[in-house]
């Protein structure tokens, strides 16, 4: 039995509690009030200086709240089932049969029926093959010196075969692996210890090799009638510098260099480019380019429509009018597909003249109208008379992806030499992915074949 002094104890903290509980609560209240009260003026504020409150949001990288809804699982009701096809090459035929049955072991008979299963698979683990090449020199009385024959298939100086050395170059940078993980992967799957110093010097052989090929890119580049081009940031020895990409006839090419301005496109492009066209974003740098080369331009919508976007967002009304105006427009111009005639392009032109006669509230709003028809206008439908051109530059921004991972995962380049390297054998790579042709393969006939490109 619990005495009274117990229960009484007991009663007393219960008093307490209640007492603690309801102090909290009050307090609670309190603090949702003082929210409540501190929401609404931030609302009034938002209201009052929407420019400020988006220029803020933009510099502090702030992202609205997404709602997520849970979608169904599976494929969609109808959806056709797919099944891996069945190998076009078949290699190897394997026969199973059984004497008796594998669960009363009764003797069977003759086969009643064979089912046909396919199977692809691999050599998990292989040896590497070292050949040791016996090269006779011979005397030459022509030209009096010692001659020898070439090695096959061995680059000149080189410890590696050429196979070795194209695979290391296809994970370092075609699959953008770290150079540790590359020594991992050779040492499990071949038994092959090799040190990162040892995968540095392989990719400066091969820039060696493929420098003729590169330089053939430079020249399809240059010639071609319409480009892309566009850049992103990257860091060589912890310096700022940047990485360019530019693509014209089925051609990648990258460049990494110190400055972002116009110098760089020019020293490819030349300034003979008088009535080619050039797709980019809304670079500045690339308009000085076009003044100094000659070129024509095709500014890139998905830049514009994201800028709309933006404002749509951050300026109410205004913003959200021109956003879906612009969006109308690109629609109409897209419908063309590439075979509009001028006329038509006239009626987009006035179309663009259209929103600049409309007030708007907020200067953003007016001067990026203003901008679009006054100073852009004849750079906006390039792509709606001519199929050849795109009407986005989203190509490049691809394209320059691969470069972004790969600053990701090594933080860029550690010296020039090694930036050097990773934009020419880059470039080597992904013209060929661009392409698709089977990378390892055709990285072989290029060295194999000089003349064959």
């Amino acid at each position: 039995m619990i005495s009274e002094k117990e229960v009484q104890k007991l009663r007393d903290n219960i008093k307490e509690l209640e007492e603690e509980n309801t102090k909290l609560r009050e307090e609670k209240e309190k603090i949702n009030q003082e929210k409540e009260k501190l929401e609404k003026e931030f609302e009034e504020f938002k209201a009052k200086h929407t420019q400020t409150v988006a220029e803020l949001r933009k510099a502090l990288k702030i992202k609205a709240n997404k709602t997520h809804e849970s979608k169904p699982v599976g494929a969609k009701l109808g959806h056709q089932a797919y099944t891996r096809h069945i190998p076009a090459r078949i290699d190897c035929i394997k026969e199973h049969k059984l004497s008796r049955c594998p669960e009363c072991n009764t003797k069977l008979g003759a086969t009643q029926e064979i089912r046909s299963r396919y199977v692809t698979d691999v050599k998990l683990i292989s040896r590497v093959r070292n050949t040791r090449h016996d090269i006779h020199r011979k005397y030459c009385p022509t030209c009096e010196k010692i001659v020898e024959p070439d090695v096959p298939n061995v680059l000149p100086h080189a410890r590696f075969g050429l196979n070795l050395m194209l695979l290391v170059m296809y994970l370092r940078l075609g699959l953008r692996l770290p150079g540790n993980k590359v020594c991992e992967f050779l040492l499990t799957m071949y038994n092959l210890t090799m040190s990162e110093g040892e995968i540095v010097h392989i990719l400066k052989q091969l820039v060696i090799a493929f420098g003729p090929y590169y330089t053939h890119l430079e020249k399809m580049v240059k010639i071609a009638r319409v480009k892309h081009t566009d850049s992103t940031s990257w860091r060589v020895n912890g310096k700022n510098y940047f990485a360019w990409v530019f693509i014209a006839m089925g051609v990648v090419l990258y460049k990494i260099r110190k400055r972002n301005n116009s110098k760089v496109p020019l020293s490819v492009f030349g300034k003979k480019q008088k009535g080619m066209t050039l797709v980019i974003d809304r670079h500045s740098a690339l308009r000085a380019l076009a003044e100094k080369a000659g070129f024509l331009l095709q500014l890139c919508w998905a830049h514009i429509l994201d800028d709309s976007k933006g404002l749509a967002k951050n300026f109410g009304a205004n913003g959200k009018y021109v956003h879906r105006k612009l969006k109308d427009i690109f629609a109409m111009a897209k419908s063309f597909e590439g075979k509009g005639m001028p006329e038509q392009v006239e009626a987009l032109k006035a179309e663009i003249f259209s929103l600049t006669l409309r007030h708007y509230q907020h200067s953003t709003v007016r001067k990026f109208v203003n901008n679009l028809y006054y100073r852009d206008i004849e750079s906006l439908f390039r792509f709606v008379t001519d199929p050849d051109v795109d009407a986005t530059n989203n190509l490049s921004e691809r394209k320059l992806r691969h470069l972004v991972i790969i600053r990701k995962i090594s933080n860029g380049s550690r010296s020039q030499r090694g930036a050097h390297a990773t934009a020419i054998l880059l470039s080597v790579i992904q013209t060929l992915k661009f392409n698709k042709k089977n990378i390892l393969q055709n990285l072989s006939n290029i060295l194999k074949n000089p003349s064959g490109y």
